[in-house]
């Protein structure tokens, strides 16, 4: 029996909805739902966009919280064996949904996530962070010296990892090469329906970017003993604006740097947690 696919994605109704529709459309293999979790926009207007392009598409409303609690409310209501989440700024490749439902069926991991290509709608295709010489040559050098990870997260050094003070660090391999990782970026992952239901997005009154959101949850996936692996070779376009996790303004940068130092704080509580009950089991 083949693997559905359900592809969720939150959003606020902008213009670049329709064309992450129109490229959901026109994917080698449909997703078999799109769940669309619409704040603050009318959803006539996305359910007439899917009924065109012959999307099974479920708006769901979200009338409080931000967007980590989009993604609860997505991944409650997916009902494929595979859920892939993106946004709505994002252009996938044709093979995208496929390419995931190959993947799933032939590894065991619970999350399998990808990279994400930007795209400036002036300037064509650009590099990320993670792709620039000196931050590469970093990475190869210091990195492994200097932001060791967690005992727990050993395997998970070439990829993305959680540090021994809790910081997200990002191994040499991401994001060129496959690797175990943790779930690269929100905009590119997916995971087992049967992994997923077994963890939450993080919810908090201060989390209202939702910076780190990937790794906690891909954190909690690790503790429960599933695996997490990324792939480079099935990316999205990502188009470069401003968003909540890519602000422009002082004060934004400064709320990223605030709610980057509560994940620390979230990240340790789950792996103490862990802990506490393997200690309780002796």
């Amino acid at each position: 029996m083949p693997y559905r696919a359900s592809v969720v994605v939150p959003s606020l109704g902008t213009p670049y909805l329709k064309v992450l529709l129109l490229s959901l459309s026109r994917q080698t293999v449909r997703p078999s739902e799109v769940v669309v979790v619409l704040k603050g926009a009318e959803p006539r207007r996305v359910e007439e966009v899917c009924a065109k392009k012959a999307l099974n598409c479920v708006v769901v409303e979200q009338c409080e919280g931000y967007v980590t609690h989009a993604l609860n409310l997505g991944k409650r209501s997916a009902g494929g064996d595979v859920v892939i989440f993106t946004d709505e700024d994002a252009v996938p490749n044709p093979r995208w949904v496929e390419t995931y439902l190959k993947l799933h069926r032939s590894y065991s991991a619970g999350c399998i996530s990808s990279r994400d290509i930007y795209l400036d709608l002036r300037e064509g295709l650009k590099k990320g962070p993670e792709e620039q010489p000196l931050v590469r040559l970093r990475k190869w050098l210091a990195r492994p010296w200097l932001r060791r990870p967690h005992p727990l997260l050993k395997k998970y050094r070439l990829g993305v990892y959680i540090t021994n003070d809790m910081r997200v660090a990002f191994g040499p391999y991401i994001p060129g090469r496959t690797c175990y990782s943790l779930p690269y970026r929100g905009v590119n992952m997916s995971f087992k329906k049967e992994a997923l239901d077994e963890v939450e997005f993080p919810e908090h009154p201060l989390l209202k970017r939702g910076i780190r959101y990937e790794q906690y949850v891909g954190l909690q996936l690790v503790l429960k003993g599933w695996d997490s692996i990324y792939v480079p070779y099935n990316p999205v376009l990502h188009i470069v604006r401003e968003s909540l996790s890519r602000p422009r303004s002082r004060y934004g940068v400064e709320e990223v740097a605030r709610e980057r130092e509560l994940m620390r704080a979230m990240f340790a509580e789950l792996i103490t947690h862990v802990h506490k009950k393997q200690s309780e089991a002796v």
